[in-house]
């Protein structure tokens, strides 16, 4: 295949400019003989247009549009002239789509590829604060820190801690992944700067409360802290509270995957992704093939003329039921679990 990419602005620009260019590379890196260029090429098989504003005059081949935002009647209508001489519209999401069908573009003329990120950016580690000394009668319940990095990956943490005592404990989180600062004297200054970069405060006692809860309130600071003492008096100011051990486990566990779960949300859509799905889709105008497969839901998946295999049909159907079953298990579970309580 040949593909021409129509970049209707200076590639050296902003947006529209790395895509071109970056659409271009991960299909030259496929195998793909591709270009780009700000005019269409009438001997290539595609002719891809960034953005569909500048698209006037079809190519003679298969010419898809890129389509951005749709912010007025008047671009709506450009778009809707264009896609009488134009193959597709590729917007960037299924929500575009939808609104555009709505507005009366017919459905076989679009399909959505979500954009793509350039791999550089990693989460920060989560920031969990302590600001109390220990006590010999263990007052502080400091065990159960070494319970939870005996017991879970702590790796997505960075743990924060002030205040005397707590020699031992860091000992122990280290070999668990997490990264920790200590610093076993009170120093005021670096107590303020400290609450204020924290994402959570952790308090583990059970003594009436702790005044450092009350500071990171005041620093809009997210708790994960013991139900009991005046925590109770701050309206909605526990974010997670605990009690036990499993406890703790289970909201350690929680955090890490709220966080992981935003990582998850996009870590397919990368440049190669992006490139691939174009080609499934430009192969599929052109002879009507599609993977038997595809493990995305945009792209060719998202055409309107796609009919997944009757295979795809069969699995998709069998996971479907299991998850509704699985679904059904936790329900129950819950209810049990709240029934004796």
């Amino acid at each position: 295949m040949r593909v021409r990419i129509v970049c209707h602005e200076d590639i050296g620009g902003w947006i529209l400019g790395k895509f071109a260019l970056k659409l271009r590379d991960e299909l030259l890196s496929l195998g793909v003989k591709a270009d780009i260029d700000k005019i269409p090429d009438p001997l290539a098989d595609v002719n891809h247009h960034i953005a569909y504003l500048g698209y006037t005059t079809p190519s003679g081949r298969l010419d898809t549009l890129m389509v951005t935002h749709i912010d007025s009647l008047a671009k709506r209508g450009l778009l809707m002239r264009q896609l009488e001489t134009a193959a597709l519209g590729i917007c960037m999401s299924s929500h575009a789509v939808n609104a555009l069908v709505n507005a009366g573009i017919p459905r076989e003329k679009l399909c959505h590829v979500v954009p793509a990120h350039d791999g550089v950016m990693s989460p920060r580690s989560i920031v969990i604060g302590i600001t109390t000394r220990t006590y010999t009668d263990g007052r502080k319940r400091e065990y159960l820190l070494t319970r939870l990095a005996e017991r879970i990956d702590l790796s997505p943490f960075h743990f924060c801690i002030m205040g005397a005592g707590w020699d031992e404990v860091v000992e122990k989180l280290r070999p668990s992944g997490a990264s920790v600062d200590y610093i076993s004297e009170f120093a005021p200054e670096r107590y303020r700067g400290l609450i204020a970069g924290l994402d959570y405060y952790l308090y583990l006692g059970c003594d009436e409360g702790s005044m450092g809860f009350v500071d990171a309130l005041a620093a809009g600071v997210a708790t994960i802290v013991t139900p009991q003492g005046f925590h109770l008096d701050a309206p909605g100011a526990i974010t997670h509270s605990f009690e036990t051990e499993d406890d703790l486990i289970a909201v350690f566990l929680a955090v890490a995957e709220e966080r992981m779960s935003r990582v998850r949300a996009v870590q397919d859509w990368t440049w190669r992704n992006y490139a691939i799905k174009h080609l499934d889709v430009w192969g599929f105008l052109q002879s009507g093939l599609a993977p038997a497969a595809p493990h995305y839901s945009d792209g060719v998946a998202s055409l309107a003329t796609y009919i997944p295999p009757p295979g795809l049909l069969r699995r998709t159907k069998a996971l479907s039921l299991l998850v509704r079953g699985s679904i059904r298990g936790l329900t129950a579970g819950l209810r049990a679990f709240w029934a004796r309580r």
